[in-house]
């Protein structure tokens, strides 16, 4: 399958790229400097993975992501 850009997200002032890489598998590629800060997953269940950024900035960034339609995932998901 081809990665699809789902969108952008703004999370603590920078902007995040949101490719689908798969059925509910997603890369974040910051904006400001192109570089790629994580991933994760919506589907089956919400997991994060971290590159350069801080976990809880990763799970922001998925939950703003999920929150803001930018996955094709839909259903319930905990956004805490």
């Amino acid at each position: 399958m081809e990665a699809v850009v789902k969108g952008m997200v703004q999370v603590a002032g920078a902007t995040y790229r949101i490719v689908r890489l798969k059925r509910g598998q997603y890369n974040v590629v910051r904006i400001l400097d192109d570089v790629g800060v994580g991933s994760f997953t919506s589907w089956p269940t919400r997991e994060v993975h971290s590159v350069g950024v801080e976990v809880a900035l990763m799970h922001e960034i998925a939950r703003v992501a999920v929150q803001r339609a930018k996955t094709s995932w839909v259903g319930r998901l905990a956004l805490s």
